[in-house]
């Protein structure tokens, strides 16, 4: 028998690769981004980071366009780069190309990406909150005419929506989106006839900046809303806007900012670390805990 011994070769175990995404904006210090996928990322045991990218809009497209180049799977984008990220992209996703911008780049197959998941973002909450049939039976009133309307109004296009009035403080710009969309069950009010604009509706949003921490709040009167009406705002600093409190104080249904930040936060981690996490009343607790500081 020979002397000699043979080494026996255990295969190596090798670890996964940590996947790496996060966000780019300018100024992006004020981004929940990173509590919300780091949260999902330790709740999920998924091997992988969320980070800030700092990026000026003037390096905004060439920094985008070397997203392949990396092992980074995924940003998602705010404001305001949201426009740059559209022109970096090799494909768009039909949402995106709604809404000429996206919030959302990732890596497929070589391929950058773009996707926009504010129509989703919007629409769950309101879906999984609101009987589908009264969407479908009432009109709906939009305040505000910037990329967040925008939103708001492709989401509930394709839910059915009937009818639904658009306004907001410069006129010109409501009234130039009503006109570019020109589809008949969408109208133009002006900014001073907004408080008769409500009137019978079942659902009014707020897609504008005013109630947001530090500036003025929303001058409208919602006492002529119905009984049952809905009040959905998208500002979620302070999570409890002048606007949901005096809707609440009327008995009229809410919806907060908060919950659109999470919904639309959710199809992108897919997108970038391969899984949907669900709903956990912990996160919204972890967010809220981080607004009052």
């Amino acid at each position: 028998m020979s002397g000699q011994y043979m080494n026996k070769q255990h295969p190596k175990q090798t670890r996964p690769l940590a996947k790496v995404a996060g966000v780019a904006g300018w100024p992006v210090h004020h981004s929940l981004s990173p509590l919300i996928h780091n949260y999902w990322l330790q709740s999920l045991k998924i091997s992988g980071a969320y980070t800030m990218f700092a990026v000026r809009p003037d390096e905004a497209v060439r920094a985008f366009q070397t997203l392949p180049k990396t092992t980074i799977s995924g940003l998602n984008v705010t404001i305001p780069l949201k426009g740059k990220a559209f022109e970096a992209a090799d494909e768009v996703s039909e949402d995106a190309l709604k809404l000429g911008v996206c919030n959302c780049l990732y890596v497929k197959d070589g391929q950058l990406i773009g996707h926009n998941t504010d129509m989703e973002g919007f629409a769950d909450p309101l879906l999984r909150r609101m009987n589908h049939r009264y969407l479908l039976n009432n009109s709906a009133v939009i305040l505000g005419a910037g990329g967040a309307a925008r939103a708001v109004l492709g989401a509930l296009l394709s839910i059915g929506v009937p009818e639904i009035t658009l306004l907001n403080r410069t006129d010109a710009k409501a009234e130039k989106l009503v006109h570019n969309i020109n589809i008949p069950n969408l109208f133009y009010v002006p900014w001073a006839d907004r408080h008769k604009a409500v009137m019978g509706a079942g659902l009014v949003v707020n897609a504008s900046a005013a109630g947001m921490k530090g500036g003025g709040d929303l001058d409208i009167e919602l006492d002529n809303l119905t009984t049952g009406a809905w009040v959905y705002d998208l500002v979620y600093t302070p999570e409890h806007t002048s606007l949901l409190v005096r809707a609440q104080a009327r008995g009229l249904n809410t919806i907060g900012g908060l919950e659109m930040l999470v919904a639309q936060a959710r199809p992108s981690f897919k997108l970038f670390f391969g899984q949907t996490p669900p709903p956990t009343p912990e996160l919204m607790e972890k967010l809220r805990a981080q607004l009052a500081r």
